[in-house]
Formats: C-alpha cells, structure tokens, sequence
C-alpha cells in the first residue's frame, strides 16, 4: 500500500548487505566506507514517500549523518598519524598508552559515530524520520543505521583504544554526562508524544543511552549488559514498530487518543506489544531485566551507586510512557465517533451504520502473514528472558578477551 515496492525492497535489502559489511569490518577504515554507504542506502528508504515533509525529514538526516561521519574522519586521520594501524585487535592497538592526542580523538570519534547513535544533542534527526514507512522506521531504530553507530562506538572502544587507554584518557568520564542525558531526556520527551511512533522514537533515544553507558563504564559486567541489551532492544523495539504498524495499516491510527478498546478488536497484536512493553521495562523475568541487571551490577563495580538510580529511574518513565497505550487498549472504551453515522430514523441509515461498525472491526486483526512475524519476534523476546544463557555466555567469552 505504500507504492513503489521494488524500489523500496531494492534499497531495503541493500541496506541490509551494507550492514553485513560494517559487521565484518576487519579495520576502522573499511568499518567507515560501510557506514558511509549505508547513510546513502537508507536515505531513499527515509524519503519513500516523497511527500514534502518526508524530503524535509531525508535531508536533515543526510546533513545530520554525513557531519557525524566528517567528524569521524578527522579522528581518523589525527590516530593513522600516530599508529599507521587501523586494524580492529582485542584490546587495542594502543597498549594502554596515553597522550593528551588520545583524548581528542576518542572523543571526537565517539561523538561522530554517537550521530547515528542519537545521542543527545545530536538526536533531532530520529524523530523526524518517522515520515519512513513503519519496516524503515523498526531498520533505523532497532537494527540497521543506530547499531551500527553503537557497534562503531564499541569498535574503537575495545579493539582499537581498548579500555585501559580509554580509561587513561578520562573521556568517558566526561562522556557518560552526556549518555546520562540521553537516557534521562528521551524518556522525558517520550511522555510528551501523542503520536505512537514519535513516542517510540524518542524510547529508542533512551534506550540507546543504556548501552552507551555500558560501554564507556569499561568492566566485563557492564560490556557484557551492553552487548545484551543491544540485541534485547533490537527484538523489543522490532515488535513494538511492527504492531504500531499494524494498527496504522489496518486502522488508520497512528495518536494513542485514537486507539481505546482496540485491545477487544486486535488481542493478538496488543498481547505482543504488552509483553514487549513489560520487557523494555525491565520487569523480571524478561530479557531487557537480564541487560539492565547486568549494567547496574557494572555501574556498581566502578563505584557508581547513583547510575543504578538513574536506570530505575528510567524504566519507570518507561512505564509511564508505554503502559498507557496498553491500558487505553485494554481497559478504555472504544472509540465510535469515526464508525456512527448522523442519527437518523431511517432504518436503512442505521442498517448501514451496523454493516460499517461489522466490517470495520472484522478488519482490525492484520492478515496472518503480519501476524506471524510479530508472534515470532515476540516468542524469541521471551526465550531470551527466560534462557538468556547461551547468548550470555558467548558475551563473557568476548569481555575476557578484550579486558584481559
């Protein structure tokens, strides 16, 4: 329904190839062509529409994406000069070694790939490229363009600084202020947001926060909560975008003011976005309780009582902006006002009045092939909440490595 398919799926799967580089990325260098391409892969993804606000919306994520990108650069030349090495080590091409240079090039290194991250002033553009079909919206919030920012983040951080010359530097001391503002004002603005991707939107921003506080607390427990939590928010937030989708392509709604009592006519797909919800909360026994137990345990480690505060703190405005969209579902009356037609005594008037009331809510549950796809998401989310093991382990294999 959103036009123009197969250039959509076009770029949709190339920008799936070009994620598959950053990943296998053996250095810095061919790590950046890949992330550079990627913002031009995406971007056509972000303007689907073509409508004036979604080429608006397309350009500032370009000049967002490639001054992020120019950033890097330079952090990039000032490192060759010293190292002549961008070669991805466990634990650093650096030794530990410390110069006032060092500082100035994470940091700048750090706030560059942090554009594609949302990271807090340089957020803006997230929110807007909501205007992107829903898929474009769960690819750029869950999956494809902020992880690859954080993957980059974490890149740098472990295989070409490596924690002790971070540590040395004191940038992440520094840093962290502003991961702490992410977590804080994402989820202060998400309360603010009627419409119910925007409001997803601004939860990403918080929640990317969660995993850049892991990385730059520099222990096993708090990497290994990141990297957890960097796929757990990955599967929660995929079936969230996925369901608000489904409300919209079958209902037209996209403000939560608009979806009462929806629950009683879609119970599939608000049962889905209801656990999810619960897991990005972090109520145990879900996968995101598992990530953000294991970053408050790394923030103790360091001496840090007041993070854990600030997490609790945080899944509590999680709360406070989720629940209610699952309450209005469940427990408020639906809305009528869209379905009744003017009173009348005209008995075919109102014979037609129910015929629209009976097709309309015949049609709110999406087609199967929607709905299988959010039950799977939603079943690996609680899988990983209730045997979070074999994903845990592998993690701690990888903290050992590069913290040796």
């Amino acid at each position: 329904h959103e036009k123009k398919e197969k250039q959509f799926f076009t770029y949709f799967i190339l920008t799936f190839g070009v994620t598959l580089g950053i990943a296998f990325a053996g250095n810095l260098l061919t790590l950046y062509l890949f992330y550079e391409v990627l913002t031009l892969a995406t971007f056509p993804l972000v303007i689907h529409s073509g409508s004036r606000e979604a080429l608006i919306s397309g350009k500032k994520y370009l000049i967002y994406s490639f001054l992020g990108a120019a950033v890097v650069l330079m952090g990039m030349f000032i490192l060759f000069s010293f190292t002549s090495d961008l070669t991805f080590i466990p634990g650093g091409i650096l030794n530990g070694e410390n110069t006032k240079y060092h500082f100035i090039i994470y940091v700048l290194m750090f706030v560059g790939f942090g554009v594609k991250a949302a990271l807090v002033p340089f957020h803006s553009w997230l929110p807007e490229a909501m205007v992107a079909p829903t898929p474009v919206s769960s690819l750029l919030h869950a999956v494809a363009v902020v992880k690859s920012g954080i993957f980059a983040i974490t890149r740098v951080t472990y295989y070409i600084f490596g924690a002790d010359a971070v540590r040395n530097t004191g940038a992440n001391k520094y840093l962290i202020i502003l991961v702490i503002i992410s977590i804080l004002m994402g989820s202060f603005l998400a309360l603010h947001q009627e419409n119910l991707k925007k409001r997803l939107a601004y939860s990403t921003i918080s929640q990317l926060g969660y995993i850049l506080l892991g990385i730059l607390l520099l222990n096993k427990n708090a990497f290994t909560g990141s990297m957890m939590h960097l796929l757990n928010h990955a599967v929660i937030k995929i079936t969230l975008f996925f369901c608000v989708g489904e409300i919209m392509y079958t209902t037209k709604k996209t403000k939560i003011s608009e979806i009462n009592g929806i629950g009683k006519s879609m119970p599939i797909t608000m049962w889905c976005f209801t656990i999810s919800t619960i897991s990005l909360i972090g109520i145990p026994p879900t996968n995101g309780f598992i990530s953000k137990w294991l970053l408050a345990e790394g923030a103790l480690y360091e001496g840090k009582a007041a993070f854990p505060a600030i997490l609790l703190l945080s899944a509590m405005l999680t709360a406070l902006y989720l629940l209610p969209i699952t309450t209005a579902a469940f427990f408020k009356k639906e809305n009528s006002g869209t379905m009744t037609i003017v009173m009348s005594t005209d008995n075919q008037a109102v014979n037609t009045n129910e015929k629209i009331k009976k097709h309309i809510k015949s049609k709110y549950e999406a087609p199967l092939k929607m709905l299988i796809p959010i039950i799977c998401i939603t079943f690996i989310t609680v899988i990983l909440g209730l045997f979070p093991n074999f994903i845990l382990d592998f993690l701690r294999v990888m903290a050992a490595e590069i913290m040796n």
